[in-house]
């Protein structure tokens, strides 16, 4: 990547107090990255919440308010947006690249996991919300997203053209192969959306000889009631283990550790865990509907893709366990998925601060004079 000047610039996040995920290892990678390239960098963030709905128009009108051109007579060069809704703020030179817009209006609308009804009020809310990011996506000057999937959806639902440009591990380099443990590792947030529970409720039909290591911290007030009363249910006292929030060393080691990984979300952006996984050559079992998943996962080759059933996911770890020539296959292709690099990264989200990219941004600035 050839060497660029010193720009000044600005990360929008969104901030979901109390909450960790992929969105903010994705940001807080991408701040030391592109300080190493020598860029002055920080990040803006605004807390965020989703409920109550009826709050996110306010959400996106505080974003959309701020100015962040210059600062104290420092301009700043350029901005990159994250998420929903980070990019309605307005800037002449917005290299978006995307984790998920607001997906109760899109992709999750009408199911289990959404809170958008077909009432008047909701419809009126949700075209508002549309209209809203049709109008500020079209502002970036470059659209980049974290996924294929990704991108699929911002075409499928507004007619808007982006490029998957993927996220490399936050730990890359560090992940390692171990021994063949006796235990599934689930790595993240602990909410609906990513069905841990599935994988709880599986180990009821799981061989006893195994047992089940959940990494992360509930972000819904009830799922950590109800995981318990599944254990309680099915007598697993013994056989699943919440770890919370664990340090980057202990996290390697269960990965290098594990039997498998279990990450069957439901329609994935993207997830670094799988990923992870393959890093530490261990195989991934997911879901049919698991989004982003399936564009690293492919089924009896370096994981198992199930139907999203609990005896399904029980049976596909099953099989890990006693098929010795399968996992032993499934280990050494998951060993050889190529990793991203953060300079094909870097290059991509500042490519509009190379002179070549100075009159698209001149017509973009005129937005804002």
């Amino acid at each position: 990547m050839a060497k660029l000047g010193r720009a000044n610039i600005l990360i929008a996040a969104v901030q979901v107090p109390f909450t960790r995920g992929g969105a903010e290892i994705l940001v807080d990678c991408l701040k030391r990255e592109l300080e190493a390239r020598d860029h002055s960098v920080d990040v803006v963030q605004l807390p965020f919440s989703a409920q109550p709905k009826e709050k996110l128009l306010k959400h996106t009108a505080m974003w959309r308010a701020l100015d962040l051109r210059d600062f104290n007579g420092k301009a700043v060069d350029l901005v990159i947006p994250t998420k929903f809704p980070s990019y309605m703020v307005a800037h002449p030179n917005k290299a978006l690249w995307l984790v998920h817009q607001h997906r109760q209006i899109y992709d999750l609308y009408g199911s289990r996991f959404g809170d958008f009804n077909a009432d008047v009020a909701d419809e009126t809310l949700r075209q508002m919300l549309v209209e809203a990011d049709q109008c500020a996506l079209k502002e970036c000057i470059s659209r980049y997203t974290i996924s294929q999937n990704v991108t699929d959806r911002l075409q499928r639902y507004l007619g808007i053209d982006s490029k998957p440009l993927l996220p490399p591990l936050p730990l890359a380099g560090r992940y390692r192969s171990g021994t063949r443990g006796n235990f599934i590792l689930s790595v993240g947030r602990i909410c609906s959306i990513k069905r841990v529970d599935m994988m709880v409720k599986a180990m009821a039909h799981v061989d006893d000889a195994l047992k089940l290591k959940v990494v992360g911290v509930p972000d819904e007030p009830a799922i950590e009631t109800y995981l318990q009363s599944e254990i309680d249910k099915h007598h697993l006292w013994d056989r699943v283990e919440f770890l919370g929030r664990v340090g980057d060393e202990e996290l390697l080691d269960l990965f290098a550790n594990c039997l498998a990984v279990y990450y069957a979300p439901y329609d994935e952006d993207y997830g670094f865990v799988t990923l992870e996984a393959f890093a530490s050559g261990k195989p991934v079992v997911t879901a049919s509907d698991s989004g982003g998943v399936l564009e690293f996962v492919r089924d009896e080759y370096n994981g198992l893709i199930v139907e999203p059933s609990e005896q399904a996911v029980a049976q596909a770890v099953n099989r890990l366990h006693a098929d010795e020539a399968l996992y032993e296959k499934l280990c050494a292709n998951a060993a050889l998925m190529e990793q991203t690099n953060w300079d094909e990264v870097i290059d991509a989200l500042t490519q509009s601060l190379r002179p070549a990219s100075a009159k698209q941004k001149s017509t973009q600035a005129e937005l804002y004079s």
